[in-house]
């Protein structure tokens, strides 16, 4: 009976030591986790977090680190497993809530993040980041002005959250305050200027005020901070364009070509920039090559024509008008400038029915009442000139050459005392030649 009765013994003692070491062993794999998501390797925290939960399955602090580093490795449905564990264990831990809530963000489901959160916060209601990701979840659902109070709330109680700031533009720009969203991205971006998207934020705010030198400085910084940022460079490019920095333009669309070659809006713009530097072999080498890319271009049509039209290779300029119009048949720049062409090739009475295209879609361009009128004149339509000079001049009082064509087409009807004043206005306005005819016809 002793025989037996000793190996029992030992093997009892044996559980009993198994027992006492089991939560040793368990924190020992569990602290050896944690150095590994210390250093980035979270594979091998993962694997010892798996073995510590062996020895003690119902550990929290274990569950709560995997579940934490399966979110950081983008497992979510791993993280989510271990987060629903915990909270059966403890339903009023706030770090698997808060995790939780981060997981239902990710799938989008943000009825379920802000009812986690909201749980989180009745457990400590002076957390940032809680306030944080409800006005975060607030707004992915459109809930404008309670996000606005929940980003409201962050930043009170921390002032040094910057992204909280740049979220709280995004809201306030939604809101329709635009002056308040970017002193929010200006604030973000005072705190981590490393915030691509707070800058490109902030050039939209800078676009609308017509801000191109601010909005080019922004993309200086986010240039800085992403070198290889083709559309930044082309923006750039395109601000410096409004400025008539021109060289600043070609090099910054020079810089967008070599990243990606493949992209007509490219070619298109730096061929705008050749054309307004005059250097129009390079300008239309540059307009073909976006329509090799995009032979549904028609901003690249008309831009050629322009160029034909400038060099008075007029048959070509009316070509790539029509071209133009073949792709967007309510183009009334294009209608104008064939409109143009066609005067210019004394083709009065086609070039006055281009003019009135050009009105029909929009009977506010000026230039085209102008330049309908001229035609008219030049067929001696006089009163029908005088109608449309009257339309332009009502709206553009500075332009001395109209006031003069107009008394032009005023004399030509024997109405000599207003054609006298539209001379006398156009003097005033330094067209000089008006003294000629004053002489003439108004003494």
């Amino acid at each position: 009976m002793k025989k037996i009765i000793i190996p029992i013994s030992i093997i009892a003692v044996f559980i009993v030591i198994f027992i006492i070491i089991k939560p040793h062993i368990s924190n020992n794999y569990y602290n050896k986790g944690l150095v590994c998501v210390d250093s980035a390797k979270y594979d091998i925290a993962i694997e010892y977090f798996g073995k510590a939960l062996k020895f003690k399955k119902k550990n929290v602090d274990v569950l709560l680190a995997r579940a934490n580093t399966f979110y950081q490795i983008e497992q979510e449905l791993k993280a989510l497993d271990d987060y629903n564990a915990l909270l059966i264990l403890d339903g009023e831990n706030k770090d698997a809530l808060f995790g939780r809530a981060l997981v239902f963000i990710k799938q989008l489901d943000f009825e379920s993040a802000i009812a986690d959160l909201n749980h989180a916060k009745n457990i400590n209601k002076d957390e940032a980041d809680i306030y944080y990701f409800l006005g975060y979840a607030k707004f992915n659902l459109k809930k404008y002005e309670m996000a606005l109070v929940e980003f409201n709330k962050a930043i009170q109680l921390d002032s040094a959250y910057a992204e909280a700031y740049h979220q709280r533009g995004i809201v306030k720009a939604n809101l329709g305050d635009l002056e308040g969203s970017v002193k929010d991205f200006n604030m973000a971006l005072e705190l981590d200027k490393d915030n691509l998207d707070a800058y490109q934020r902030r050039v939209k705010y800078r676009i609308n005020k017509d801000d191109y030198r601010g909005a080019i400085a922004d993309y200086d910084a986010i240039i800085e901070l992403d070198a290889h940022n083709q559309d930044a460079y082309f923006q750039r490019g395109y601000f410096k364009l409004q400025i008539r920095d021109f060289e600043g333009a070609l090099l910054d669309f020079d810089s967008a070509i070599e990243i990606d070659p493949n992209i007509a809006k490219y070619y298109k713009k730096r061929g705008n920039a050749y054309a307004a530097m005059q250097k129009f072999s390079d300008a239309l080498s540059d307009f073909e090559k976006a329509l090799k890319l995009n032979s549904n271009d028609f901003e690249s049509y008309y831009s050629r024509g322009l160029v034909y039209l400038y060099t008075s290779e007029l048959t070509k300029a009316i070509e790539n008008f029509n071209s133009a119009l073949k792709i967007k048949k309510d183009y009334f720049e294009a209608y104008y400038n064939r409109g143009v062409a066609k005067a210019m090739n004394q083709k009065y009475t086609e070039s006055i029915k281009d003019f009135t295209l050009a009105l029909n879609y929009n009977n506010e361009y000026m230039e085209a009442y102008l330049s309908r009128a001229i035609s008219l004149g030049m067929i001696k339509k006089h009163k029908e000139a005088i109608v449309d000079y009257d339309i332009y001049i009502n709206k553009i009082k500075n332009n001395g050459n109209a006031y003069l064509n107009r008394a032009v087409s005023r004399i030509n009807i024997n109405n000599y005392q207003d054609g006298c004043k539209d001379l006398k206005k156009a003097l005033k306005l330094g067209i000089e030649r008006a003294q000629d005819m004053l002489n003439m016809y108004c003494k």
